[in-house]
Formats: C-alpha cells, structure tokens, sequence
C-alpha cells in the first residue's frame, strides 16, 4: 500500500493541493506496509504543517487502524470527529446528529471526513472488542449515510454478526464444550 491510498476514502480536491508539503506527502513512493516508520512520520510532519488539512489525518489513524494500533487511532479519530463537527457547524456528539444536521449526501470535504471517521470509530471499536459501542456508531452512520456512500455497510454487517456470536454465547454459555 502507497502512502497516497491512504486517501483514497477522503480524498483531497485538486483545486485544494496549495500546500507543497501535501503535494510532496502524495508523490512519495512510499510502501506503508514495509516503510511505516518513514510514512508515519511523513504523515506527522504534514500534520503539524497542516493541522487543518483532516485528510492527512484520517491518513494516519487509517495507518495506526490497520497497524493495531487501535488506542492511537482511536484518540485520533475522536480528534477528526471533533475537528470536522466544529467546521460543518455540528453537534460534537454524533449521538445527537440527526438527517437534518448536515447535508450528508454527496458528502465532500470535512462532512465526508467526518463520515468516514464514524466508520473507522465503529471498526476500531470492533477491533477492541467494544461491540455496543460499534453497533451504536455504526447504526447512526447508516441514518446519516443512508446511501452508504462511506461504505460503512460492511462494518455494520460484522458488528452484527459478532453481536449476534457474543448473543449466543451469553445464551448458551455451554454451546462451544457441547458442539466439541
């Protein structure tokens, strides 16, 4: 994975790539996956030039997400959450959002971030094991997102299926031992 994919989900208008630290962060032919390190820090430094810039990091916490590192995600995202709410003129707590919040279709720019930043907070969440927590976030997602234009549709079809696995385990305590 080039450290550009990682902005595939949020990508980042043509017209808006002022910034030649961004312009150099795209063009780096950056493996993440054998040059993580290099990547992160890549990412930090644009970060730190461009805190405004969400897409970059969206970029990192997708890194930190795919790398495990589900506490830094999380504590990034949660940052993204807030970051884009305060631009879209939003609720900061995504339980309150409702249809009529935002112009959530087509969604450009910080709505989108803000979007995808749920999606990824349902799958960290998963990731850690907080299954209540992804299904609530994910189930809002779909009212905001009801043409699933994030693709959160997929996330919310596994928290579904491990909430149902947790179910049954709390049902039938005993089924794995008797299944053996």
């Amino acid at each position: 994975m080039q450290i550009r994919d990682l902005f595939a989900d949020t990508p980042i208008h043509q017209d808006t790539l002022a910034s030649l630290e961004l312009q150099r962060l795209m063009r780096e032919p950056i493996d993440v996956t054998h040059d993580w390190q290099r990547a992160e820090r890549l990412l930090q430094i644009v970060i730190e030039q461009l805190p405004h810039r969400l897409e970059t990091q969206v970029a990192l916490f997708k890194m930190y997400a795919y790398d495990g590192q589900h506490d830094k995600a999380e504590a990034l995202i949660c940052k993204v959450l807030a970051q884009a709410a305060e631009r879209v003129g939003i609720d900061r707590d995504w339980r309150q959002l409702t249809a009529t919040s935002a112009s959530w279709k087509g969604a450009t720019g910080d709505v989108r971030c803000y979007l995808y930043s749920m999606k990824a907070l349902g799958f960290v969440s998963l990731r850690q094991g907080n299954i209540a927590r992804a299904e609530a976030v994910l189930n809002k997602l779909q009212e905001l997102d009801t043409d699933d234009e994030i693709g959160s549709s997929v996330v919310y079809q596994l928290a579904l299926a491990l909430s149902e696995e947790t179910d049954d385990e709390e049902l039938y305590p005993d089924a794995e031992r008797i299944n053996q």
